[in-house]
């Protein structure tokens, strides 16, 4: 596996599958929902929009095939993370009761992160389901890690899918088929070439998909997993790793938001938008690339208080909630009930991924 070497110093480190020759690999299949196949609209994969359950139904459906061909191709225990977030803390976002038997839900006790805590050396392969685009590009519901930044590594620019990859690589753990827009399909020639890949639709615009047929798309992701088994059984997938130092360039949508993100004073500020900062392996600076996000967009509640301000109602809004706050300090006892504390919410008994 080959990825372009940049000036800032990609190296890349061949190792072979865990699974070379093995009998029944174990596959590991993380969901993202911007590619599923039949979504064609952003409404489609958030859990508070009514347009959410056909969404899942195609999700389920998308999975479902793929752990068709990889029990087709040989495989042995599967397992299913979510790695979407749709805002549906409750459950996944595909329809477990409907998910294919043959393959178990990865339920868990504790909190984790499907692209970095949730992946272990226990793996012999990865099958990433409807991903998308990386950020800057005309890929359908195109982002990194969420809308505002994009990720840059040792001078590459990267998609979600190779976060995973990368994050995967020091157990040896190669990535092996995906599905998604014709866009993601493009990208992922050159950063994983031997990826089995299956393009479900096409991208008109990052607001609009044009769905293939659903009796094509799910053939293809059956065949592409089906493929990717025999392949990972016969050793022709290879991990690979960044030689390091990491050197992340993490791009900003305006410079304000950059500005935010250098109140970490370990980074350096490229140009107006961009911090840079070196980490010694990825997964550390993965993590690290999630604070700096959260700083820089700690911005979110002002462009809400800004939108209020643009009408005589939503100023009223404003103003109550000033005096809320005011009453909250010193007449907590006079608050409406909705207003007040309420209790902590039971701890959650169980995690499925990016909850």
């Amino acid at each position: 596996m080959k990825l372009a070497v940049a000036a800032v110093g990609l190296s890349v480190v061949l190792a072979p599958s865990l699974a070379s020759a093995a009998a029944a690999p174990r596959i590991l299949i993380i969901y993202d929902m911007e590619g599923v196949s039949g979504i064609d609209r952003e409404p489609m994969t958030d859990s508070q929009n009514p347009a959410y359950p056909e969404g899942r139904k195609f999700l389920t459906s998308d999975v479902n095939a793929a752990i068709r061909g990889l029990k087709a191709g040989g495989a042995g225990a599967i397992w299913v993370q979510d790695g979407h977030g749709s805002g549906n803390v409750n459950e996944p976002d595909i329809l477990v009761d409907q998910m294919d038997s043959r393959a178990s839900f990865d339920f868990r006790e504790y909190d984790f992160d499907p692209y970095s805590t949730g992946l272990d050396g226990s793996l012999d392969g990865i099958v990433c389901i409807a991903m998308h685009a990386r950020a800057g590009t005309d890929g359908f519901l195109a982002h990194t890690w969420t809308i505002e930044p994009s990720f840059r590594v040792n001078g590459v620019d990267i998609t979600e899918t190779q976060i995973i990859a990368l994050s995967a690589a020091r157990w040896g753990v190669p990535v092996i088929m995906v599905s998604g827009d014709d866009v993601l399909g493009e990208q992922l020639k050159t950063a994983l070439p031997d990826v089995e890949y299956a393009m479900v639709k096409k991208a008109v615009s990052r607001a609009k998909a044009e769905p293939l047929p659903q009796d094509e798309v799910q053939k293809r992701i059956e065949a592409a997993a089906k493929k990717a088994t025999e392949k990972l059984l016969a050793g022709r997938y290879r991990a690979y790793y960044l030689q390091p130092p990491i050197v992340f360039e993490i791009g900003f949508q305006n410079a304000a938001q950059a500005t935010r993100a250098r109140a970490d004073k370990s980074v350096d500020l490229e140009g107006e938008k961009t911090v840079r900062f070196t980490a010694p392996t990825f997964v550390d600076g993965y993590e690290k690339s999630k604070h700096l996000i959260a700083l820089a967009t700690s911005e979110r509640a002002s462009l809400l208080v800004g939108l209020l301000r643009q009408s005589d109602e939503g100023k009223k809004i404003l103003d109550r909630y000033r005096e809320l706050l005011l009453q909250r300090w010193l007449e907590a006892d006079k608050l409406p009930e909705w207003a007040r504390e309420q209790p902590a919410p039971p701890p959650k008994k169980r995690f499925h991924g990016d909850n």
